[in-house]
């Protein structure tokens, strides 16, 4: 790249904005997969007895773990936005377009 060459905007960064903002919308809905069926098994109106409270527990892990691992999603995704400058040069762009 030459210091004369046109910058354009970053379409790795465009792409990774998007993703970023796609994610966000599903965050809250994966945070809760998990949690009405959790809640019924463990509330003694769907089943009873010493495998439900089993099962609760299990789901109830699960729960968790899905909603810890989905936090940690977007500071990942702004961490890589956070690493790509804003503009790029034109050949750069196009090389990026050409690699996907």
């Amino acid at each position: 790249m030459t210091d004369s060459e046109a910058k354009v905007p970053n379409p790795r960064r465009a792409d990774l904005e998007k993703l970023r903002n796609d994610l966000a919308k599903e965050v809250e809905s994966l945070r809760k997969t998990l949690r009405v069926p959790t809640e019924e098994i463990g509330g003694d109106k769907v089943w009873v007895g010493k495998n439900a409270r089993a099962w609760h527990r299990e789901l109830d892990g699960r729960h968790r773990k899905l909603a810890e691992q989905v936090g940690k999603l977007l500071p990942v995704v702004d961490a890589a936005i956070r690493g790509e400058p804003e503009k790029v040069s034109a050949t750069e762009a196009r090389s990026y377009h050409q690699a996907r």
